[in-house]
């Protein structure tokens, strides 16, 4: 377990953040639930789209989403990854946490987007109140496409550099577009495919291992 390695949101009470990795091989919220101090967890079903869902209960991956939202105490957020990149959204004001699952499909169809526009319609939060972590995925070097212009035609062409995609790049660019300030912003800088001791990692190497469950795990939780 990485506990909270993210500079800008380790001082921050209530907050509780912490990455599982290759060597937790953290196969059950409630296991990392219990690791960060939370007695509940919500999981999604992650389905690589833009649906985002408030939760203030447990939730057991029947709800298909890649983002979530809660006001609630003691409820741990997990989100599970092997390539994708994971985000962590807080408001510490109102003290409202996201957690995000974002893979190249999310990108394409708004995942970010839709976070922020639940945030605000339901909470009244605004990008810019907001602070955001991202876990370690793939470095561009490793995010290739057969034809990216083909695949993802919505990606900015600023972000595809011949086959490879900066996937980070977008990722900030539709945080920068929600109103997040890029001080606000702290990527961790680990790419999955570059250390596939460290991280379960679809594209480097255990993709049979990932589709029968094995990934990483961003959880975080607002504690009492």
């Amino acid at each position: 377990m990485i506990a909270n390695p993210f500079s800008n949101l380790q001082s921050i009470e209530p907050l509780r953040i912490a990455l599982f990795t290759k060597d937790d091989d953290i196969r059950s919220d409630a296991g990392a639930a219990q690791k960060i101090g939370a007695s509940k967890a919500a999981a999604l079903h992650q389905a690589h789209g833009n649906r985002v869902v408030v939760v203030r209960d447990e939730l057991k991956r029947t709800e298909q989403a890649d983002g979530m939202i809660t006001d609630a105490p003691d409820l741990a957020l997990c989100i599970r990854w092997a390539d994708c990149q994971n985000f962590v959204v807080y408001e510490p004001k109102k003290k409202i946490l996201g957690a995000m699952h974002v893979g190249w499909r999310c990108l394409r169809d708004g995942t970010i987007p839709s976070m922020f526009k639940l945030l605000k319609d339901k909470f009244g939060v605004n990008g810019e109140d907001c602070i955001v972590a991202g876990g370690p995925s793939l470095c561009m070097g490793h995010s290739e496409f057969t034809d990216p212009l083909d695949e993802i035609p919505n990606v900015p062409h600023e972000y595809v550099h011949d086959h490879l995609v900066d996937l980070r790049g977008w990722a900030r660019g539709q945080l920068r577009d929600a109103g997040v300030d890029d001080s606000h912003v702290e990527i961790h800088p680990d790419c999955t495919r570059c250390r596939p001791d460290l991280y379960w990692t679809y594209r480097g190497g255990h993709r049979e291992e990932v589709k029968q469950g094995h990934t990483n795990m961003l959880t975080c939780a607002l504690l009492p």
